[in-house]
């Protein structure tokens, strides 16, 4: 009799102890928290800057720290811009297959004596291209590179999301404006549905304070998340490869508002190396990373 009275006693409190479990915490804990980066790292081919070894900032030297630095890191997809060096863009694709064993290269059209797009997207998990798209627009010397936007389909644990990545013009206010429009009529817009989240990450060479930023906002119809961050700048004075007097919050991860995602956290990374005994910038762009819950 004793010991049917403790059965119940026990059974009791464990009742009491699932009750007071928060409704959500089962659904919290099957679904997937997904970090994503986006870096701009410039990378140019030697032929195209022969006679000034500034413009490629020494990327013999910066090349093995990067994929060191990305070895170390636990992203679940990165989004790198001004991957135009496909020596590099290979060096990347073998040294980082363990960790980021899923690749997209830059992507290049047709036979052309120009860059690629330079966008490259490594990542933990299965992807697929589902578009890409060349602007045709850009002006003086973005003219140099077929600057577009690739759109791939993400696999995470049975959950799919869309994610583009793109590099807009940095010379011209008019072409950016074009970019903006082709990149949401032929990228986001119709892609857009109840089921699969959609995230666009890039340099989007706009900086977050300008009229220009609001125009991009709206016309692709997307959220930027609160910044966490004292620097609020992608792209600064401090950086070492950059003159003094200029910054800007430039490269962003939006995303498209969906009841299969939710952004929690957003801040920057700044990874640095030893270079002659002194400090130095890993590239002239800061990452921005995304923190996000998908259901």
């Amino acid at each position: 009799m004793k010991f049917k009275i403790k059965k119940k006693i026990s059974l009791f409190l464990f009742s009491l102890t699932i009750y007071s479990i928060p409704l959500d915490y089962f659904a919290i804990i099957k679904n997937d928290t997904i970090k994503i980066a986006s870096w701009n790292i410039q990378m140019i081919p030697k032929i195209y800057a022969p006679f000034t070894k500034l413009a490629r900032k020494k990327q013999k030297v910066r090349t093995p720290k990067i994929i060191q630095y990305l070895n170390s890191t636990n992203f679940d997809i990165i989004v790198l811009q001004e991957v135009f060096d496909k020596s590099i863009s290979n060096k990347f694709k073998t040294d980082l297959k363990i960790k980021y064993p899923y690749c997209l290269m830059p992507q290049k059209e047709g036979f052309t004596f120009k860059l690629s797009s330079g966008v490259m997207i490594l990542s933990k998990h299965p992807l697929e291209l589902v578009k890409h798209v060349v602007f045709n627009v850009s002006k003086k010397s973005d003219k140099g590179a077929q600057k577009g936007c690739s759109l791939i389909k993400i696999n995470i644990n049975d959950k799919e999301v869309f994610l583009a990545g793109t590099h807009l013009d940095s010379k011209s206010n008019n072409s950016r404006s074009l970019q903006y429009q082709i990149t949401n009529d032929e990228i986001l817009k119709p892609y857009i549905n109840d089921s699969i989240p959609l995230l666009i990450a890039g340099d989007f060479n706009t900086d977050f304070k300008s009229s220009q930023y609001d125009s991009m906002i709206n016309t692709f119809k997307v959220k930027n998340f609160e910044l966490n961050d004292d620097r609020p700048f992608t792209f600064d004075e401090f950086n070492t490869w950059n003159a003094k007097g200029y910054k800007a919050w430039i490269d962003f991860i939006f995303f498209q508002e969906n009841k299969n995602i939710k952004v929690f956290n957003q801040y920057i990374l700044r990874p640095v190396m030893k270079f002659k005994n002194r400090k130095m910038d890993l590239a002239d762009h800061y990452q921005i990373v995304i923190e996000a819950v998908i259901y």
